[in-house]
């Protein structure tokens, strides 16, 4: 299965606190922090969700 790599490019200070919540579970805290997770239904709408917040590429 594939892979997205997820990197934080934007603040979460002074979002939604939705959005601020959905970057956290996704495992991001801070700045050009990268993750990489698997690529399932339930991290692609949370990628959907914040998508001004960060970049993703598929590894």
């Amino acid at each position: 299965m594939s892979a997205l790599k997820i990197t934080l490019k934007r603040s979460c200070c002074g979002r939604q606190l939705k959005h601020r919540r959905t970057a956290q579970a996704l495992g991001l805290r801070k700045i050009r922090q990268t993750v990489i997770k698997e690529d399932t239904p339930q991290i692609r709408g949370m990628v959907r969700k914040i998508s001004y917040l960060i970049d993703v590429e598929e590894v």
